[in-house]
């Protein structure tokens, strides 16, 4: 069905492209930090839009690629998503406020 409109498709991977050079702009220029979430996020964005162009012009080398992009992203942003869950947790069940200290990253 998604077939049937190649332009789209190429617009959608245009767009998966786009999100790949803005996450890696904002990382070079220092917006953003390779362990953020922010950044994680763009870039698994730009690999499913990459991904989803592919419907029309199938290249397995590519569908590998962005699939582990996809895969290894959702991954990591899980984790970081059950930090801060355990953390939130830990912060009602003590009775002390929890200092954060910045590393200067």
């Amino acid at each position: 069905m998604i077939r049937q409109y190649p332009d789209i498709l190429q617009k959608v991977g245009v767009f998966g492209f786009s999100l790949y050079i803005l996450a890696f702009t904002c990382l070079q220029t220092g917006k953003v930090c390779g362990n953020s979430a922010l950044y994680t996020g763009l870039v698994v964005c730009a690999a499913s839009c990459v991904l989803i162009s592919l419907a029309s012009a199938f290249n397995l080398a590519a569908f590998l690629i962005q699939s582990s992009y996809v895969l290894i992203g959702v991954f990591g942003l899980a984790r970081r998503f059950a930090k801060w869950r355990s953390d939130r947790a830990a912060a009602r069940a003590s009775p002390f406020p929890r200092r954060v200290v910045n590393s200067g990253l």
